[in-house]
């Protein structure tokens, strides 16, 4: 019976590790990307809804000053690609300026084919603020 339960042990470390390391968190602190946008925080939050979605990513939460995607795994020739979680804080630094900071997390079991889309993201808010 002892035998049956050491066995079990380290297999359910694993398993937890695994499951953990599909996960990813956009984390501010670790935000390489930003940028300021001469608009006011509300349209550059609807700016930032558009630019994740023609980059590819599935809003998850969609707040006054955050936004955040997922862009969904594919399965490629050698590495999938895909599994990026994409966070976008904003920050009203005036009337009509906002500050955005972009993080891309990419979780550990598929960080071969994953890539950070900070600059892209950030070039499609402006595009869309553009418009």
């Amino acid at each position: 019976m002892k035998q049956n339960s050491v066995i079990k042990l380290p297999l359910l470390m694993i398993i937890a590790v695994l499951g953990s390391g599909c996960a990813s968190t956009p984390d501010v602190s670790d935000a390489a990307s930003q940028a300021v946008f001469p608009h006011p925080i509300a349209k550059v939050q609807k700016a930032s809804v558009a630019a994740l979605a023609v980059t590819g990513f599935d809003i998850n939460k969609q707040e006054s000053a955050y936004v955040e995607g997922f862009r969904p795994r594919k399965v490629g020739l050698l590495v999938g690609s895909g599994g990026e979680t994409a966070g976008i804080w904003l920050t009203a630094k005036g009337v009509d300026k906002t500050e955005v900071k972009v993080d891309t997390a990419k979780s550990f079991v598929g960080i071969a084919g994953q890539q950070s889309w900070n600059e892209e993201i950030i070039s499609e808010i402006g595009k869309a603020l553009a418009k």
